[in-house]
């Protein structure tokens, strides 16, 4: 695919092709004039205005594989005449980073699943260590990792930049268009329940089978609450699928007394209809024991959504710069119990909130931030786009 603006850059997007954010990024960046290159170790659909190279090797042994993507990627990097390589997450692609030649600028956006995971492993430490190490720059969405990539990893604080992804500008334009009795019908929701939408996927990361205790708790004595849980992308490995599904199996079996109360959405929602979704809900609940500036907290603030969020830092420095959001201590589900037994929709906290998205986090504008720093890494001119 040729780069159709001659001062566009070659963009490799070290990442999962499975991924929205993935998704969201190459067509963000292929929007700007860059041809983008998605080199990911799992398949995943096309995505418009990128080309997506898949790792070879699916189904051999994991080490064989991994030898085998190696010499892949050395040889896609050198062959594609990447300008940059954009490198999303500290897990398999981190390693795979570590395969990389000499030559172009490396950036790095670590998730913050996978330095939550690297606390607690010192394999997971050390390929996160090496990777950052070997990059020019690492893009943290948050000041709290950016804290955390300067001291647990000892970067320096020149090669850390907070970059937060925002709200794509598809959805800030559709919102107005959303009806919110529609959206409620097009997914079975009662029309006159107050909806809580757990906006992560189901999974122990994002803590669901406490969200489910607390629903269960509030719902005794509040018999207006519906749950809506999302399952989420399905992982490729065998192992990782089996996990899955037995976490939600154990959900499933800890919501009984209320499952009529309660929708689990099956697969993945695009981000349309997980948009609509959240605008089709009173009250988003995101509660991790770690994470960065989440994107679906940002886009169910736009939504409308009143905002129940874990006190951890991330979510604080939201609330320090003006997010309006009910932040919930420990303990987790007690607490959130009690918040769900009284929380209403807030029309001042909602107003607050879309101005802060539309003043702060409109996507169009963090993609024109990654245009910049991409720019300023390879020492090419800036544009006027």
């Amino acid at each position: 695919m040729p780069v159709t603006d001659p001062d566009g850059l070659t963009v490799i997007l070290l990442a999962p092709a499975s991924s929205l954010h993935t998704r969201r990024w190459a067509t963000a960046l292929a929007g700007r004039g860059h041809r983008v290159v998605v080199a990911s170790w799992t398949p995943g659909d096309p995505i418009p205005g990128a080309e997506v190279r898949v790792a070879p090797g699916a189904g051999a042994s994991p080490a064989w594989r991994l030898a085998v993507a190696a010499h892949w990627l050395r040889h896609l990097a050198a062959g594609s005449g990447a300008d940059v390589v954009h490198v999303h997450s500290l897990g398999i692609h981190g390693l795979l980073s570590l395969a990389l030649p000499p030559g172009p600028p490396r950036v790095v956006t670590p998730w913050g699943s996978e330095l939550r995971a690297a606390r607690h492993g010192i394999l997971r430490a050390a390929v996160a260590r090496r990777a950052l190490r070997s990059a020019d720059l690492a893009l943290p969405t948050s000041a709290a990792v950016a804290a955390e990539l300067t001291g647990r990893y000892a970067m320096p604080s020149r090669r850390v930049r907070v970059l937060s992804w925002g709200v794509a500008e598809d959805l800030i334009a559709a919102r107005p268009r959303i009806r919110r009795g529609a959206a409620r019908a097009g997914f079975g929701l009662p029309a006159d329940a107050t909806v809580i939408l757990s906006c992560r996927s189901t999974s122990a990361t994002y803590r669901t089978s406490e969200i489910v205790s607390a629903f269960s708790t509030a719902a005794a004595s509040r018999p207006g609450l519906f749950l809506v849980l999302l399952r989420g992308h399905r992982p490729g490995r065998a192992a990782a699928a089996r996990a899955q599904d037995a976490y939600l199996h154990d959900i499933r079996r800890q919501a009984h007394p209320y499952a009529e109360r309660i929708l689990v959405v099956p697969g993945t929602l695009g981000p349309q209809q997980a948009f609509r979704l959240m605008c089709a809900s009173d009250i988003a609940v995101s509660v991790p024991a770690a994470d960065q500036r989440s994107s679906s907290v940002l886009e169910a603030a736009l939504a409308g959504c009143r905002l129940l969020l874990s006190d951890i830092p991330p979510y604080r420095e939201l609330v320090a710069e003006g997010l309006a959001a009910d932040l919930v201590a420990e303990p987790l589900t007690a607490t959130l119990a009690g918040l769900l037994v009284q929380a209403t929709p807030d029309l001042a906290a909602q107003r607050r909130n879309r101005e802060f998205i539309l003043g702060h986090e409109r996507g169009a504008e963090k993609a024109a931030a990654l245009d910049g720093i991409y720019r300023q890494l390879t020492g090419r001119p800036a544009t006027s786009r």
